[in-house]
């Protein structure tokens, strides 16, 4: 007859003791990956980056990381990711967008612009934007606050569901209640991580910066002025600040010209955990497709089905 456990039993310190076991490895059972950390690159091999800028040359979006994209509110962040979302879509990547701040709608006619680099798309070419979508892109029909367990969830489901492999979360203060409440962002970022490598997906997460005491946005932030908990910049794999030129964007509404050679954002890699580049990059805005360049003048369309 079988032996039954007393109802005592302690599950959780044997489920402890057990992923403690399998955990702990010698660092000889790594020696394969190892070894693949300095064999060069199959032809052909690649990380997803973004393609439509030179952001791409020094930044790759590997599985298993999470980057932090953050910046001043008003300082164009979502466009930003929403640029980096069709980049990834481009090279058939599975992406999902959590916008819990704008509609799926809103968010796919901003990506439309985008993609055909016009102000207004024709609906005979939103037709084929939606078909180039299915298999690439999927949105979180969800605004407003959401519980961070629910998120993970969602994550979880995208990834061994759907079998997705990037997914944007914009933003964080919609997901963590409070900038206040340190040890709920924290935790948060931990789980986020965790995430992130248990299910092979990339995780970009947009933040926030604090606006700074006197007001003046003029300059580009850090990583050290990321709003709310120190573990955002500590845990995340990636740090990213976008920042637009709020002063040129002034004085060409005043003057109605532009600033010969002054960029229209700055581009900051400010960590790069598995990478070897940290810097900033000088992009210019294309205001009808809302499209960031590498110089200034039109954005160049898409040519969908050209992958």
């Amino acid at each position: 007859m079988a032996e039954l456990l007393p109802d005592d039993f302690d599950f959780a310190a044997y489920a402890r003791d057990t992923e403690a076991r399998v955990k702990v490895r010698p660092a000889s059972s790594f020696a394969d990956l190892l070894a693949a950390k300095f064999l060069p690159k199959e032809p052909g091999a690649r990380q997803p980056k973004m393609i439509s800028t030179k952001l791409g040359q020094r930044l790759e979006f590997r599985p298993g990381e999470v980057t932090a994209w953050a910046g001043y509110n008003g300082h164009r962040k979502s466009m930003f990711t929403g640029q980096v979302a069709l980049d990834l879509c481009f090279q058939r990547e599975r992406v999902l967008i959590c916008s819990f701040e704008m509609s799926p709608a809103d968010t796919l006619a901003r990506m439309a612009r985008q993609c055909f680099a016009v102000e207004k798309p024709a609906l005979v070419t939103l037709e084929r934007f939606n078909a180039w979508t299915d298999g690439r892109l999927w949105m979180f029909d969800h605004m407003g606050r959401i519980k961070p367990a629910q998120l993970l969830a969602v994550l979880r489901y995208f990834a061994e569901e759907l079998k997705g492999t990037q997914v944007v979360v914009d933003s964080m203060m919609m997901v963590c209640a409070s900038e206040e409440h340190l040890d709920e962002q924290k935790q948060f970022v931990t789980d986020l991580v965790r995430s992130a490598q248990e299910f092979g997906l990339h995780i970009h997460l947009v933040t926030h910066c604090r606006k700074p005491q006197s007001g003046d946005e003029s300059k580009p932030p850090t990583k050290y002025e990321l709003r709310g908990s120190a573990a955002i910049s500590d845990q995340c794999h990636n740090v990213v600040t976008v920042w637009a030129n709020k002063p040129k964007q002034q004085e060409m509404s005043q003057a109605n010209m532009a600033k010969s050679g002054e960029a229209d954002a700055l581009v900051t890699v400010e960590k790069q955990r598995n990478g070897q580049w940290e810097g900033r990059i000088r992009l210019w805005f294309d205001e009808p497709s809302l499209r960031f360049v590498n110089e200034a003048g039109p954005a160049e369309p898409y040519v969908l089905g050209a992958e």
